[in-house]
């Protein structure tokens, strides 16, 4: 009995134990290790992290935070901001990176006037004069499109300021300009932190955030380990390096390759460092990206495999921080939630705005009114166009809630260099007979001088042929549908004029001076309609040679000018000097009136049209020139001119000329590099057939009066401007030409 009193008293106890000790082993249960996930930085390169965000997928590891320099900043903000590692695939490879990073809008989406100084101010890109001092751009590109790319894919995240409630919660690492210190970014706008990790030196400009100069992370921290371990404080880290091997001497032969081998030596310093810090458990992933460089976009889905393959060689490793499906998915059901409307409706609109443009000329092109969903593309297509504008900074969005409404706030910021730019350009031709032709332009614009963006445009010639001109381009509405354009203008050129056997017959020196205004409406973006008015009077100079008896239209000493025009021209050309897609086209009417003071009366009509065709990498543009007079005798400063390249190539500018002018050719073009590469220079390579004459009457003109011409060209489309390096041939003469600057 008393031992089984003992035995009795002795289960109790155990029972009574038993609670507490189950209690206490499962607490000591080994809970699973906190990953953190590091992405380097790379360029191009950098899309490899994708991969190997697929395989932690399907090996079910859990990632807890993730830190990003450059790209690796753009791929981890993007999978923090929710978007999966299948999304990324297929994201990366629709992207159009070319045009990611260039700035503002498709040139058929720039507004009309823009198109036009084009053919005028000669170079695409230009320096600022601001306070007096010459402003050079801070990068080749401001990065708009880059921004507005990374604000719609991140569109769900829109709202969300603070990056440790992203899904998963994120830092992305920049370089502060001013000290080469790094810093890190863990709240505000995602976008902007993504596109400032990515602030490449000399290419794109830096960020201006919480008043610090910020560029690339690459420079300072380009494997952000530290960044990781510090706000994070994981167990394990995976760090994945995409950086690109230091180049051999060999390959060390140019500037541009010097300054880049200069780069990567800091990167490639900074990440070694960070790596030597990985402890035994932690994981380095490495990817074989062997030739593809950082600016390889095109070869986005390769990067994807390779990353992929690379996590797939530490499936070993990784397997370890796998946990099961049921434990995976509870994971990713505690992560925050994100809106899943991706178009929010709108409820009021706010501009922000710091140039001298008025906010409502700015509301006017956003197309955004309150009350209706929130459209991204078509927002970031009217932002560029904004953009396209004027002289700015950038022009981004952002979206706030308040008193529980969504709103759309738009900055306009203006450009580093101001509002005042000088343009050049130069044109220099020489043929077999040693005649050349020398021009260097100038020209210096003064934007935004009011609310509406008014433009004084100051333009100087001096060379062979010499031009002076001043006008003031003033926008009568918000919307900038309405203009009117008064301009005075002096020209002083050679005209040369040849009998029918193409022997100099005549040279003058023409003088003249014009004043006139053009009124008119902008067609949306891709034409105009106009009206002008013009005075003007000037002499014609005999230099040498006679005027033949035939051409007794032909007056020499002084003339007035005095007349109206009537204008229609369409220009939707992806390109102005090597264009793809589009056409372009510019239809004058004329009509010089002894009412208005012109010595004679008479009329003209001109047609200039080209339109390209694109397949693959080869280009044919046909295009053709006809004017002639409709009424009356021109003088000979009102004669139709053709010569120059493409222009009967193989003649000189204006050689030959006439009261009736046509032309027509086919100009082929051949791009020889690779046109799906991100910060490239477009190379080609071509030719023209060209057909073509002037003529003093119609009966003058026949088919055994048509001159056949042609050319060889080699061209660049650099940021200074179109280079041509050209020969030309035409019956009886030829030339070379060497010119940096449009042609027509």
């Amino acid at each position: 009995m008393h031992r089984s009193l003992s035995w009795l008293l002795l289960t109790l106890c155990l029972l009574v134990l038993a609670g507490p000790l189950a209690a206490s082993a499962a607490d000591a249960a080994p809970r699973r290790p906190r990953v953190g996930l590091v992405l380097g930085g790379g360029g191009a390169r950098g899309i490899a992290h994708v991969g190997v965000l697929k395989m932690l997928q399907e090996l079910r590891v859990p990632v807890d935070c993730v830190a990003g320099t450059s790209m690796g900043s753009i791929i981890g903000g993007l999978y923090a901001a929710g978007m999966t590692p299948e999304e990324m695939t297929e994201t990366v490879q629709r992207i159009d990176w070319p045009a990611a990073f260039t700035d503002g809008p498709p040139r058929a989406d720039l507004p009309f006037r823009t198109k036009q100084e084009q053919r005028v101010l000669l170079t695409n890109n230009g320096v600022g004069i601001k306070d007096g001092q010459v402003q050079l751009p801070q990068g080749l590109l401001q990065g708009q499109n880059l921004l507005l790319l990374l604000q719609e894919l991140s569109l769900p995240a829109a709202k969300i300021r603070d990056f440790d409630q992203l899904r998963v919660p994120y830092r992305a690492v920049a370089t502060d300009l001013a000290t080469g210190a790094p810093v890190v970014l863990k709240s505000g706008d995602l976008a902007m932190a993504m596109r400032a990790s990515m602030s490449i030196p000399s290419a794109l400009v830096p960020v201006e955030l919480d008043g610090k100069l910020l560029v690339d992370g690459g420079v300072s921290d380009n494997i952000p380990v530290d960044v990781v371990r510090e706000f994070c404080r994981p167990d394990v880290i995976i760090a994945v390096d995409v950086g690109a091997p230091l180049a051999p001497a060999s390959e060390l032969n140019s500037l541009l390759s010097i300054t880049g081998q200069l780069t990567t030596i800091l990167t490639v310093r900074n990440a070694q460092q960070q790596i030597k810090t990985l402890g035994r458990r932690d994981i380095l992933i490495t990817p074989d990206l062997r030739d593809l460089s950082s600016l390889a976009f095109a070869r986005s889905r390769e990067a994807v495999t390779i990353g992929y393959a690379a996590a797939e060689g530490k499936r070993g490793e990784l397997s370890r921080l796998s946990v099961s499906p049921a434990a995976y998915q509870a994971h990713l059901a505690g992560r925050p939630e994100l809106p899943e409307n991706h178009q929010p409706v709108i409820g009021f609109i706010r501009i922000k705005n710091t140039t001298r443009l008025s906010d409502q000329v700015i509301e006017k092109q956003l197309h955004v009114k309150p009350g209706e969903p929130l459209d991204p593309e078509e927002l970031n297509r009217n932002l560029n166009i904004i953009f396209g504008m004027g002289d700015f900074q950038q022009v981004t969005y952002s979206l706030v809630e308040e008193d529980g409404k969504t709103g759309l706030v738009v900055e306009a910021t203006q450009q580093h260099i101001g509002a005042n730019t000088l343009n050049f350009g130069l044109f220099l031709g020489a043929n077999m007979k040693g005649d050349s032709l020398f021009n260097l332009s100038v020209a210096y614009t003064m934007s935004q001088l009011n609310s509406l963006g008014g433009e004084w445009r100051n333009f100087v010639q001096i060379g062979g042929n010499t031009k002076l001109e001043t006008d003031f381009y003033q926008p009568l509405d918000a919307a900038q549908e309405y203009f009117i354009n008064p301009y005075l203008s002096y020209q002083r050129y050679n005209l040369d004029l040849f009998n029918d056997s193409n022997e100099d017959n005549a040279s003058f020196r023409v003088y003249r001076a014009n004043i006139g205004v053009e009124v008119g409406r902008n067609l949306e973006h891709w034409g105009r309609l106009s009206l002008g008015l013009r005075y003007g009077s000037g002499k014609n100079d005999l230099r040498f040679g006679q005027i033949s008896t035939n051409a007794n239209t032909i007056n020499e000493g002084s003339f007035d000018d005095g007349g109206y025009s009537i204008r229609w021209a369409a220009d939707t050309l992806d390109n102005l000097n090597f264009p793809t897609s589009g056409y372009y086209a510019n239809l004058v009417f004329y009509d010089s009136l002894t009412t208005l003071g012109a010595s004679n009366n008479f009329s003209t009509l001109s047609l200039n049209a080209a339109k390209p065709y694109t397949w693959g990498k080869q280009t044919l543009i046909p295009r053709v020139v006809l004017s002639g007079r409709l009424s009356g005798d021109l003088g000979v400063q009102d004669l139709f001119q053709l010569g120059g390249f493409l222009n009967l190539s193989g003649y000189q500018v204006g050689q030959i000329s006439g009261q009736y002018a046509a032309l027509g050719e086919l100009i082929y073009m051949y791009r020889l590099d690779n046109a799906s590469a991100a910060f490239t220079i477009p190379l080609y390579a071509g030719g023209s057939l060209e057909v073509g004459g002037a003529w003093n009457d119609l009966d003058d003109i026949t088919f055994d009066s048509l001159i056949p011409a042609g050319s060889l060209f080699l061209g660049a489309d650099t940021p200074l401007g179109p280079l041509y390096l050209a020969g030309g041939l035409a019956k009886g003469d030829a030339s070379l030409y060497l010119m940096l600057g449009r042609l027509f």
